[in-house]
């Protein structure tokens, strides 16, 4: 077992239940609940720019990340700040919890879900404890990416305004075959 299963088992809390959404094709859906930020706006110049592909900010109201696709959790980190997924069809999504919070070293998280697994739109990927985030100094922004925005002929996000959890925030175009 490794440190980081270790830590997640000692420090385990109950999962949240999925939340049960209708997912539309070529979407990504908002992974939490809280108020819209525009990539331009993001507290972090790397995503604000655009260079990890088009992304859409949420300052949370909550504590739980929910899955924005169903896909396959591709990249954990041990600092749990972050984490990839690949949709069934084929986007890559990052979502980032925080602002520099890799710095806070997994204090403050709990993932519920490991490398590999395979993971339905709506269910409980983690919990982040906001209050550690700020006291800390950080933004607790979470930020939502398609780190592969350039495979397709469009990515467009909607306008920055309030969001529900399961709420559409990315809309994907796909190239004509």
């Amino acid at each position: 077992m490794s440190l980081l299963d270790k830590f997640r088992k000692t420090n385990a809390a109950e999962k949240p239940e999925t939340i049960a959404l209708q997912l539309a094709p070529n979407t990504v859906v908002a992974p939490c609940s809280g108020k819209g930020v525009l990539m331009a706006d993001l507290p972090d110049p790397v995503f604000a720019s655009g260079v990890m592909g088009a992304s859409y900010g949420i300052e949370p109201v909550g504590d739980v990340l929910y899955a924005p696709v169903t896909g396959t959790v591709t990249a954990t980190t041990p600092t749990l700040h972050a984490l990839g997924l690949e949709s069934d069809d084929g986007v890559e999504v990052l979502l980032h919890i925080g602002v520099d919070t890799v710095t806070l070293r997994g204090d403050g998280f709990e993932s519920f879900v490991s490398q590999g697994q395979h993971v339905i739109a709506g269910e409980a990927l983690m919990r982040f404890d906001r209050n550690k985030v700020k006291a800390a100094g950080f933004a607790d922004t979470i930020i939502t990416v398609v780190t592969n925005s350039y495979d397709f002929a469009q990515v467009d996000t909607i306008e920055a305004h309030d969001v529900e959890v399961g709420q559409t925030i990315i809309h994907i175009t796909r190239a004509e075959a």
